[in-house]
């Protein structure tokens, strides 16, 4: 008996004197429900567009002190966090591919959406069941082609869709579209060069990037290694929604809060010398729809007038219905 106490007293001596193990430096702080839910006072929080949740950096974000310049995982509020490679988002493509070439990657025997349909290929029965799928791929090639629309004088239907902005009209601005793999990928080019992929991913329970923004953002931050930074909806800066953003040498990406209307995630993959200069690659800007026409502008620069309005009487004039002196 006397052995058995002394045994579990020497139990509870050793696990109360053992170290708890250090958490690992190289792995990223989740962002959990209750940081969501946080004070934005309480760390630089920003507050996404739809007022749903709020994502509050860890130290050395948006209100923490700024990172040295080129440090791979730290971010600050000027620029987009710095890390080692954004080149698996790409799936192969290369920046400044033609929309003819993208194409060819795609519906090419061998291609994307060739290899799309082997599995689905492998377990048909042959006959109606196989004829069918090979129907189905073809017009899934065919559609991939004729998606290429270009933005030139007439407005789009995609005027009326979360993509609004991520485009310009009269400025040889392009793009393609394909739904796979459970999300929808856009293509854009200028001057019939890729710069930007553009995907929706629904969110969902058993979603790839989970059920919410912050579930997205956390994947991804997982995944890179590195938390994002971190921006509110800012209209004057071209911000829609809040977004959170990582670079490499070559590409920057973001990730775009669409859950309020749309219930999906936007993953954004742009090229950084496209970025550098849109201004000189988009000449022609947005017109007003709302503003006055300059020639009616110039008519009405010095106000409106009545022309049946009464004249005032000039001065010295004779009062009405009386002469003046002689």
């Amino acid at each position: 008996m006397k052995r058995a106490a002394f045994t579990l007293a020497g139990c509870l001596l050793v696990v109360a004197c053992h170290p708890k193990e250090p958490k690992q430096a190289n792995i990223v702080d989740p962002v959990t429900d209750e940081a969501a839910n946080a004070s934005p006072s309480s760390g630089g929080a920003s507050t996404p567009s739809n007022g749903s949740e709020i994502i509050v950096p860890p130290p050395g974000g948006p209100s923490g002190p700024a990172a040295p310049a080129g440090k791979a995982g730290k971010g600050n509020a000027a620029e987009p966090t710095i890390v080692s490679s954004l080149a698996s988002f790409q799936e192969g493509l290369r920046w400044g591919m033609s929309h003819a070439e993208v194409n060819k990657v795609f519906i090419e025997n061998g291609g994307v959406i060739w290899k799309d349909y082997d599995a689905k290929l492998a377990k048909a029965r042959v006959g109606p069941e196989m004829t069918a799928l090979e129907a189905e791929r073809e017009q899934a090639k065919l559609a991939f082609t004729r998606s290429h629309i270009e933005f030139k004088d007439t407005p789009t239907g995609y005027d009326a869709t979360g993509i609004k902005g991520e485009y310009t009209y009269r400025n040889r601005e392009s793009l393609m579209w394909i739904n796979r793999v459970g999300k929808k990928r856009y293509f854009f080019f200028i001057n019939d060069r890729l710069w930007k992929v553009y995907d929706e991913v629904p969110l969902a329970e058993n979603g790839p990037l989970g059920k919410s923004y912050i579930d997205a953002v956390n994947k991804l931050n997982a995944q890179l290694g590195a938390q994002g930074r971190i921006q509110g909806a800012d209209a004057s800066k071209g911000i829609n929604a809040t977004t959170v953003d990582w670079k490499d040498g070559a590409s920057h990406l973001r990730v775009v809060d669409r859950s309020a209307g749309d219930r999906v995630v936007a993953v954004v993959l742009e090229d950084n010398n496209t970025l550098g200069n849109l201004a000189s690659l988009r000449p022609n800007k947005v017109e007003d729809p709302t503003a006055i026409d300059p020639t009616i502008s110039a008519v009405t620069k010095g106000g409106l007038s009545d022309p049946n309005a009464a004249k005032p009487a000039a001065s010295g004039a004779a009062p009405a219905g009386k002469k003046p002196p002689k």
